[in-house]
């Protein structure tokens, strides 16, 4: 979780909530799971660990929207979504030796503006 929260930093709001177009990005989803699968591959005996694994980082990444981010993940997942594929295989590799996240913070950088936070007077 850590890494993960470490790796968006820069591009998260003051109240610590990513840019809302990174909830549908197939490279972020994808590589938020093929980096949690990488690294439990050779970390993690039971599923059910990687399952909590999952949660928690879509939790702390995407914050009330996880769930509805983690079910659009899961279907781009199960019907082997070609583009999803791509980036969950090329962040499993990546992550197969090194929880190193830079290469993902360094496009997520140059792909996604930082949020910002909206406040609304009262």
């Amino acid at each position: 979780m850590q890494a993960f929260s470490d790796c968006f930093l820069p591009v998260k709001d003051s109240l610590g909530n990513v840019p809302v177009l990174m909830q549908k990005s197939k490279f972020i989803t994808a590589s938020i799971l093929g980096v949690c699968r990488g690294y439990s591959e050779s970390r993690v005996r039971d599923e059910s660990d990687f399952d909590l694994i999952v949660d928690a980082v879509f939790e702390e990444i995407f914050r009330r929207e996880s769930v509805e981010v983690q079910t659009r993940t899961e279907s781009w997942l199960q019907s082997s979504d070609d583009e999803f594929m791509f980036f969950y295989f090329q962040a499993k590799y990546r992550t197969k030796d090194s929880a190193d996240l830079k290469w993902l913070q360094k496009t997520v950088l140059d792909y996604f503006e930082p949020a910002h936070t909206v406040v609304f007077p009262l």
